[in-house]
This record gives C-alpha cells, structure tokens and sequence, in this order.
C-alpha cells in the first residue's frame, strides 16, 4: 500500500519539477497600459461609466495598469476584472494580474505609487504609475502660440521639476542589492509633450519645434519611450493620447511608458508592440467620442522579458 501511495506522491513532485522549470525556460509575455480615466470614469454616469472602462481594461488584454484619477473607482474595477489593487491617495493606483508583493511608492502620494510586481516565474519588476502636473493650459483652442516655444515650454515646467524629484527617488529607493537587476516602467500622464514629436520632421504637424525638457529626464537616464521606439515616424493623429473627448483642442501625445531594462542586452525588457485605446476601438464596437468613457486615450504597450535560461552567462 504503501509503494502505491509513494509512486504517484514522488511523480507528482517531479512533474511539477518538471513544469517549473519549463516555465522558467519560457519567455514572460505581459502588457502594460497606463490610464488616466478622468474623475473615475464617472463622467457619463456612476455606473455606466466605470463600466465602460472595465469593458475597455478587459478587452486590451492589459495585465498591469497605471492609473491616474482612480477617484474612488479602482476597488470595483478592479473586483470586475479580479486584479489585484494597490492605491495610494486618491488619483494614482495600480491594478495588476499578478500578485504586489511590496509597495516601493516615493514621492508624494497623489502623483505617485509603486509596486514590486510578482510575474509568473518568479522574477519581479518594479512598476509605477505616476501623474504629472502642469504650469498653464495650452491644450484649449486659442490658448497656444506656437511661435513662443519659450512659453510653451514653461506651460510643462512643473511636470519637468516633479519627475526629476520622482525618478531621484525611485533611483534612491531601489539602489539596495535586493532590487538588482530588476527593470523599472514608469508609466503615467505627464502632462507634457515629447522632445522626440516635436521635430523639424513633423513641424507640418505641430507648427513647432520644441525640445519638451520633461521628456529628457527618464530618456537621458536611459529609459524608452516605448510608443515612439516602436511607432518611430511621427504621425500626430495616430500618436495622440490627449484628447479622444475633444476634438477642437490640441491633440497630443501626453501619456507615456517608459522603461529601463537590466543593462546587459541578453537580460533586456523587450517593449514589442503598443497601441492607443479610443473611440475608435474594434473589439468595442458600440464606443464613440461620445461614450468613450475618458478625455484621455489609453496606451498599452506588450513587453516580453527573455527567459532565465536564456540570459545565463
């Protein structure tokens, strides 16, 4: 009896060895959106409008979500979409597949939160939704000229000034050796345009060239603008993530993800595709500028993390 009850006990644990260990040799495949649902999606209605934005988050396929104005919604959504939820203050938050294991939050708690994020093999990725604030509206018809890039650029300052604060910060934060070798997105709504849109290329389309500072900060650190690694020619219809809701105002790319990988090429994050979620999303087919439930566009971006077999020296 009792060899009856070993053999299937000791095949059990070397299948799951087995598996296990496969799983390791495998890639992890996962996608990141970042969000800013506009006073928690309740815009179009309490309920109807959170709903929409569940139906949106679920469609995209996103297995990690950076989200600004959270405002009261992200318990639900995420209940609905059985995520786990990591909040911090009222307007930032992160929804996530897989398990927090540790809040790595800096900064103030309005503008930022962080969470260590547990992937299916095991290995962890230091996640942060962020949003940004901004010195002067120019996004409203009439309230730009384009001929004082000066000013226009003064308009994002404070979004400059916050993140370099954030991303010393998190720099500072994950410098102990427990987070070596762990990649690091940074995804959110900045609030401010991208020195790599506003180029003499593309002047027939944004009437300026600009060297937004913002965007230097995490590009200059060694981070990737993951949209514009993977969209390279500018196209400002397509690239917009400000304003699905508005047609009349300025339409721009506000909304990021950034990433950093492990240094060495073979251990790199690898972003490979992104898209921008709006009225004119497929698999939704009932939206329309109208009832898409946020002024913001969705972004999500799929990233694949090559496996640890593969990255061994």
């Amino acid at each position: 009896m009792k060899k009856k009850i070993f053999i299937p006990v000791l095949m059990f644990f070397i299948l799951g060895g087995l598996a296990a260990a496969q799983e390791s040799e495998q890639p992890q495949v996962f996608n990141v959106m970042t969000w800013n649902i506009w006073h928690g999606g309740k815009e179009d209605g309490n309920q109807v409008g959170p709903d929409r934005v569940i139906d949106i988050i679920r469609s995209s396929k996103a297995d990690i979500v950076a989200m600004q104005e959270t405002y009261g919604s992200g318990e639900r959504i995420a209940e609905a979409l059985q995520f786990n939820f990591h909040p911090r203050g009222t307007n930032v938050s992160i929804l996530s597949r897989y398990p927090v294991v540790e809040d790595i939050s800096v900064f103030e708690e309005f503008k930022c939160v962080g969470g260590l994020v547990e992937l299916p093999d095991h290995r962890r990725i230091a996640f942060y939704s962020i949003w940004l604030p901004y010195n002067k509206e120019i996004w409203e018809a009439g309230t730009r000229d384009t001929s004082r890039p000066d000013l226009m650029q003064a308009a994002c300052q404070a979004s400059c000034d916050d993140l370099k604060d954030i991303e010393s910060l998190i720099a500072d934060r994950l410098k102990d050796e427990k987070y070596r070798g762990v990649p690091v997105i940074i995804a959110g709504d900045f609030n401010s345009m991208s020195a790599l849109d506003y180029i003499p290329s593309s002047m027939d389309q944004y009437e300026a060239v600009i060297d937004w500072p913002t965007s230097h900060v995490l590009l200059d650190l060694g981070y990737r603008d993951s949209w514009r690694e993977l969209h390279p020619e500018v196209d400002r219809s397509k690239d917009r993530t400000w304003t699905p809701r508005f047609p009349t105002q300025e339409q721009d790319r506000i909304d990021f993800v950034y990433y950093r990988g492990l240094g060495r090429l073979a251990e790199e994050l690898e972003a490979t595709h992104s898209i921008v979620i709006d009225s004119r999303m497929e698999k939704i087919e009932t939206l329309t500028k109208e009832t898409f439930p946020s002024d913001h566009a969705a972004l999500v971006t799929g990233f694949r993390w090559p496996a640890v077999s593969a990255t061994a020296e």
